[in-house]
């Protein structure tokens, strides 16, 4: 059994999109105390998370993909509510945070419905180096990932089924229930560096970054206390 136990400050919560929506929280301090057990199966580490990022809005508006909506932070915050980052001791909400304005004021269904089983993304830089190679350019993180971790090898969702952890020292978070995060089309179309393509010419394309090249989403097992992921924690999937 593994254990680890915490406290964080939360200033305020800041949303930094098309509208500002600030809710100060005044001396808020929120602990947790996990419990997992690691007694079964063989694990291998990936790599290291070389990179923590939100966005603070939906990445598409008017079919164009806007990069300039993410936000490099200095840790996320998961609970079942979703994903917070925490930048300089202020706490700003992701896009699809159930607190977020967007669950609200979304365009539709899909944009107002909150999935806790889809609540964080991840990447891999060895991915990257493969998009460079074929589009030219991928800047780190432009896919929007919540995360990317290094690693030197192309990771398929088989490798994940078995379950993902983050570790730090001896504390252990489980993430469950990987998916692959489907690539849409004005993602594609940014890659290609002409938002106009047509679809034709942008179906090869997208089906080179599919299978999990634009990187994975997975759930948060049976925490119902936040917990902390930062640069340097450990990824590792279960061999």
């Amino acid at each position: 059994m593994i254990k680890g136990t915490g406290t964080w400050p939360l200033a305020s919560f800041i949303f930094r999109g098309r509208a500002q929506l600030a809710v100060d929280v005044e001396k808020l301090w929120i602990s947790y105390d996990l419990t997992m057990d690691d007694t079964t199966g063989q694990w291998k580490k990936l790599g290291s998370i070389v990179l923590c990022q939100i966005h603070t809005d939906r990445m598409i508006h008017d079919g164009v993909y806007r990069d300039e909506l993410l936000t490099e932070v200095d840790s996320l915050w998961l609970s079942p509510d979703g994903v917070v980052g925490l930048v300089d001791e202020q706490a700003i909400l992701q896009a699809h945070h159930r607190l977020h304005p967007t669950r609200t004021i979304g365009t539709t269904e899909k944009h107002r419905t909150y999935l806790p089983h889809r609540l964080l993304s991840f990447g891999f830089t060895s991915h990257y180096d493969a998009m460079v190679e074929h589009f030219g350019a991928a800047p780190m993180g432009c896919a929007a990932e919540d995360i990317i971790v290094e690693c030197d090898e192309i990771i398929s969702l088989g490798q994940l089924g078995g379950g993902v952890q983050v570790r730090r020292g001896d504390r252990i978070i489980d993430l469950v229930d990987a998916e692959v995060a489907k690539p849409c089309i004005p993602f594609t179309r940014y890659l290609l560096g002409d938002q106009l393509t047509s679809e034709d010419n942008v179906a090869p394309h997208r089906a080179f970054l599919d299978d999990g090249m634009r990187g994975f989403i997975v759930g948060l097992a049976e925490h119902t206390e936040p917990v902390d992921i930062a640069v340097g924690d450990e990824f590792w999937i279960r061999a």
